[in-house]
């Protein structure tokens, strides 16, 4: 004989508990993949406004051929294209501390180092020998050195093939501090990352840049060699600390202020000495962090506005496809110069459409490489 049992109110209470703790299990489940791919998106966004501002840059290499009795026909707006687009360096190094300072959540320290040897340090080296090859044999615009260790050595570490390469190695400074920071307990982070960030601004930015400014005779002596840290942990508060609307405001304005302290500054100091002026240039330098931040930050709250005219996916794709114009686009420039002669360089459709368009030619190459079952390793 079977028995029946009633069910009683605590099991209806525990079954009602145990189906919203399944509820809200998938929600969350739900919310980490809307977040995580939302990062993805924004950062993939970024790495592409980077990518394109450093191309920019170089096409804008007039800018560094200053004269004094021509600047109006060509430096003025070559000013302003270099100062808008000198964020491109510091965005990716942003991107970095946004993306890896929680890696440690997901995989370990020997996954970690095999990513970042796969998919920087092992590309870097067989671009340098590409690179290497093509402008002593092709472009013969590199003298042929014995193949020494010194003279490799030097090569290598002396960014002598492109100065493009002495950007990864601040990529891979980086690199190699973020396993020191990722394990910091979860809930402390943002204040740690906050006072570290703070405390590089004052003694690495402001201090000396306001020494440069009013008294260049002192000397600042509390210098740190890995000074670059300080994007990582900007990169990483911008992710993760949610901003009230008057301290975004503030950001965006006193990176605005940044902007033209940088290129007003350096065109009235440049004109005054008669060439190029340095004391607002700098990756480390005060109006380039403020600058760099506030524009980071705006990519990232404002990246969805994008997505309502073009497609995420296609973000994306085009975000995954970033580091091949970074290797190319200097070659690419350099055999335009040695074999069509009758482009003005210092012409502004060059300087600015003309490199939208070879980063877009690099982007549409990288695009196919990838395809290729060897060759797509050292595109990662």
């Amino acid at each position: 004989m079977k028995k029946i049992y009633k069910m009683t109110d605590i099991t209806k209470d525990t079954i009602k508990i145990d189906r919203i703790k399944k509820n809200e299990n998938i929600n969350s489940k739900k919310q980490k993949v809307k977040f995580g791919s939302k990062l993805l998106e924004y950062i993939s966004f970024a790495k592409i406004i980077a990518v394109f501002s450093v191309v920019i840059l170089h096409t804008n290499g007039a800018f560094w051929n200053f004269k004094y009795n021509l600047y109006k026909t060509y430096w003025l707006s070559a000013n302003r294209i270099e100062s808008i687009f000198y964020f491109g360096v510091p965005i990716f190094v942003l991107c970095i501390g946004a993306t890896l300072l929680d890696f440690n959540e997901k995989y370990g320290l020997i996954k970690y180092f095999y990513r970042r040897i796969t998919k920087v340090v092992i590309p870097m080296i067989i671009w340098n020998i590409i690179l290497y090859l093509y402008r002593v044999y092709i472009l013969k615009t590199f003298k042929k050195e014995k193949l020494t260790f010194v003279n490799i050595w030097n090569i290598y570490y002396g960014h002598k093939v492109y100065f493009i390469f002495e950007s990864f190695h601040i990529f891979l400074l980086g690199y190699m501090i973020i396993p020191l920071l990722a394990y910091v307990q979860k809930s402390e982070k943002v204040k740690i990352y906050s006072y570290c960030f703070i405390t590089l601004l004052i003694t690495q930015t402001i201090c000396p840049y306001l020494i440069k400014l009013f008294e260049p005779r002192l000397k600042w002596i509390y210098y740190i060699n890995v000074g670059y840290i300080i994007y990582i942990f900007a990169g990483y508060i911008i992710q993760n600390y949610k901003f009230k609307t008057i301290w975004k405001i503030i950001i965006y304005f006193l990176g605005i202020c940044s902007l033209l302290v940088h290129m007003i500054g350096t065109k009235i100091l440049t004109l005054k000495y008669r060439k190029i002026n340095l004391l607002h240039k700098g990756y480390l330098n005060l109006p380039c962090i403020i600058y760099s931040c506030a524009a980071f930050l705006f990519i990232k709250e404002y990246t969805y506005l994008l997505f309502k005219i073009i497609d995420r996916k296609k973000i994306n794709k085009i975000g995954s496809l970033t580091i091949g114009p970074f290797f190319m686009h200097l070659p690419i420039i350099d055999t335009c110069k040695k074999y069509y002669k009758s482009i003005n360089y210092f012409g502004l459709q060059f300087r600015l459409f003309g490199g939208i368009l070879i980063c877009l030619f690099c982007l549409i190459i990288t695009f196919y490489l990838k395809k290729i079952p060897i060759i797509k390793y050292i595109i990662p």
